[in-house]
């Protein structure tokens, strides 16, 4: 076998494998969240990156017949969903072409994370206590106590 031609794509938030992180799809990039997979909820999207295509084969889904071929992953060869070939009736016609994505065979991952993690929140702020009143009598005793350390050493 040889190395494996990986495709990276450059977006803030991409759809990889869920088994290998290859990079599938952009995010931006789908058309549709309410499509039903073989295993739950799937999305639809114009295109993939890092594909590799199986047999092309008439399938019955929910919509209709359709012909379609399973999506797998170029890297780790896991299928993470279908491409739709061709619709058989007018009104799906608009899916050919398009790409379906299992929504449990795929994941979204930032190529592109924080070199360093963001600051900390800033801390509540500390508030200290009122200043409690002085009387003028400890004022002065204050005042007499700084006048005497203040006076100059007696020489000997």
């Amino acid at each position: 076998m040889g190395l494996v031609f990986q495709e990276f794509i450059e977006a803030p938030s991409v759809y990889t494998c869920v088994k290998c992180k290859a990079h599938v799809a952009r995010r931006d990039d789908i058309i549709s969240r309410t499509f039903q997979g073989r295993l739950g909820r799937a999305y639809l999207t114009e295109s993939v990156v890092n594909e590799r295509l199986g047999k092309v084969e008439d399938r019955l889904l929910m919509t209709g017949v359709h012909t379609v071929c399973d999506l797998h992953c170029r890297v780790c060869g896991s299928v993470i969903g279908w491409k739709y070939v061709h619709a058989h009736d007018a009104s799906q016609q608009y899916k050919e072409g398009r790409y379906v994505l299992e929504q449990t065979r795929i994941t979204v991952t930032d190529p592109h994370p924080p070199l360093r993690s963001p600051p900390p929140p800033p801390s509540p702020p500390v508030h200290s206590p009122p200043p409690v009143p002085i009387n003028s009598a400890l004022v002065q005793y204050i005042r007499d106590i700084g006048s005497r350390t203040r006076s100059p050493m007696s020489t000997r």
